[in-house]
């Protein structure tokens, strides 16, 4: 399941408190703020707009590009 949550600092202090309680107790919990949120987003959009504009590239010249 995925959140994204908005809320007032009490709430949300008062949450990741919480959800950090579960990660010690061995629970699988990833935290994404605001701002890595915002990152991804943007880069998902990024690569559906290269996609749609026919910018795609074999998985052999993402290597060799990335290998220069």
């Amino acid at each position: 399941m995925t959140l994204h949550l908005n809320a007032s600092d009490s709430v949300s202090q008062k949450i990741l408190s919480f959800l950090e309680s579960l990660i010690k107790q061995g629970e699988s919990v990833e935290i994404i703020d605001d701002s890595i949120y915002k990152f991804e987003k943007a880069g998902i959009l990024k690569g559906l707009e290269q996609v749609e504009n026919g910018n795609i590239y074999s998985s052999d010249e993402l290597v060799a590009e990335l290998n220069k």
